[in-house]
């Protein structure tokens, strides 16, 4: 049995997920400067208030261009 189309498979996922990730996170950006809670953050990730704080708290972006980037505080780079 070839491996070949499991292999493509997960290739093509891949690929889609490098495209929906930054999507996801300038989503996630917009609705922390609009006010959202992490609770309403979490329950439209999936996750808990506690997960999303976790792996979100650093987004920021720009209104203006659309660029999101992780910003940590200077002392946990």
């Amino acid at each position: 049995m070839s491996s070949r189309p499991a292999i493509e498979s997960i290739k093509m996922i891949t690929a889609l997920l490098a495209e929906l990730e930054p999507r996801r996170d300038a989503a996630v950006a917009t609705a922390m400067d609009a006010g959202c809670t992490w609770t309403e953050i979490g329950e439209a990730l999936g996750v808990s208030a506690q997960a999303a704080h976790k792996r979100f708290r650093w987004l920021r972006h720009s209104p203006l261009t659309g660029e999101v980037w992780h910003e940590p505080p200077l002392g946990l780079r």
